[in-house]
């Protein structure tokens, strides 16, 4: 009996150790997301910001832009060691 809780209780600490990694990378990526369109619409430093204001780490942002297209940006944000990219274009 008690090698049958002791391994229920395993099997609930994973899943529990997964849940916060799959919430902490969704959480990145829409970190990601929103900082790659508040810089295409606002510009770096309010996509600076919003990365700031959900505690995470803006680890690169490149914009390239290409007369009569448009601009497009790739940001890359770490939040609690999982790294999230996100690219967003304001192309015609």
């Amino acid at each position: 009996m008690m090698g049958v809780l002791a391994l229920s209780f395993s099997w609930v600490l994973a899943m529990v150790t997964v849940e916060q990694k799959l919430t902490t990378s969704m959480s990145a990526q829409a970190v990601a997301d929103a900082a790659a369109l508040a810089a295409i619409e606002n510009g770096e430093g309010v996509a600076q910001q919003l990365v700031a204001v959900n505690q995470a780490r803006l680890v690169s942002l490149e914009a390239h832009s290409e007369a009569g297209v448009g601009t497009t940006v790739v940001v890359v944000v770490e939040l609690d060691g999982v790294l999230a990219q996100a690219t967003a274009s304001n192309a015609n």
